[in-house]
């Protein structure tokens, strides 16, 4: 099949002739111009036709290198309606003022009845962790013998909370977090026509997520400043690019190579949020802490994910997309 009939997520791909090459493209030839030149200023050998490059691949990791200088420079931005982005400046804005509001008037607080309603303050931290039984497992796409599995991998998130008290027992909250989801990837192909069964793995594949999670939470007295709460909302979730891992295999002169990549399916997301603790309330200058487990589940498919596997001639690959789901155990300072 010629490169230019597949639909690519990426301006390069392995040469689907001659697997010792990578073709890079560009869009004009400007940008292709350009690209020559850095080429040139790097000494990394190469071929041109038109808009396209032929750079071996032992000279890949600088081409790409330099390729990502110029698609950095040159991409649309992650938000490119004004609106949003100004919306999205006003969110991330107001949460920030909450927080130096809610630092400014702690002592105020804390010499005032813990049951004073009021803004509050928490340091959360994460780990995000594979529970198959609340929904976070491997997922399965198989297409002309190539059958792609990713699977979810411990990872971790930090971030702020700022919740404001409505009562005694509800608050509403806000804020955002920072999120790292790991995958590996299991590519098996075969073709029994070729006589051809591999089986292949790009151990850890990166990907890092945005969150600015809108919940309303009601929570149960023990005694004493404990509680047990519960949680419930919406979240806004995006990711500020795509995420790309390869890997080659060789026996020999037999080279294989495979791809992966994750991506946004839209520019954001809206998944839904459950958390479930125990917390230990501050009180005065002392520092309070919760402890709980939490879940989220994208409301539709927010992402799309490729995988590519090339053997010689032999070039296939699987595409999907899917609603991402994450949970696991968090741990929250807590502060007036």
């Amino acid at each position: 099949m010629d490169s230019d009939e597949i639909m690519r997520w990426t301006n390069y791909f392995l040469h689907p002739g001659d697997n010792r090459y990578y073709v890079f493209t560009f869009d004009s030839e400007e940008i292709a111009d350009r690209y020559e030149s850095d080429l040139k200023d790097a000494e990394i050998p190469y071929e041109r036709h038109e808009m396209k490059f032929g750079v071996p691949r032992t000279h890949f990791k600088e081409a790409l290198r330099l390729n990502h200088l110029i698609v950095a420079e040159i991409r649309q931005p992650f938000i490119p309606h004004a609106g949003l982005k100004w919306g999205m400046l006003i969110v991330t804005a107001a949460v920030l003022l909450l927080a130096i509001t809610g630092a400014l008037t702690s002592k105020a607080h804390a010499q005032q009845m813990q049951s004073k309603y009021g803004w509050e303050m928490a340091i959360q931290m994460r780990a995000n962790i594979p529970f198959e039984i609340a929904g976070v497992e491997p997922v399965t796409y198989s297409e002309a013998g190539l059958t792609s599995t990713w699977t979810p991998l411990l990872s971790q998130t930090m971030g702020v909370r700022i919740n404001h008290r409505l009562r005694e027992s509800w608050t509403f909250g806000t804020g955002i977090v920072w999120m790292r989801n790991n995958y590996s990837i299991q590519m098996d192909y075969n073709n029994d026509t070729l006589a051809i069964h591999t089986s292949d793995t790009i151990p850890l594949l990166r990907a890092m997520v945005y969150r600015i999670p809108f919940v309303a939470e009601t929570r149960v007295a023990l005694g004493e400043g404990y509680f047990i709460t519960a949680a419930a909302g919406v979240g806004l979730e995006f990711s500020p690019s795509d995420f790309f891992a390869n890997g080659s295999s060789q026996n020999g002169s037999n080279i294989r190579d495979y791809e992966g990549f994750l991506g946004r399916y839209r520019w954001g997301s809206l998944p839904m949020l459950a958390e479930f603790g125990f917390e230990k309330q501050p009180k005065g200058e002392n520092p309070g802490y919760y402890v709980g487990v939490f879940w989220s589940r994208a409301i539709l498919d927010d992402y799309w994910v490729e995988n590519v596997w090339q053997n010689g001639a032999a070039l296939v690959k699987t595409r999907a997309a899917f609603a991402s789901t994450t949970a696991g155990v968090e741990v929250r300072i807590l502060l007036k």
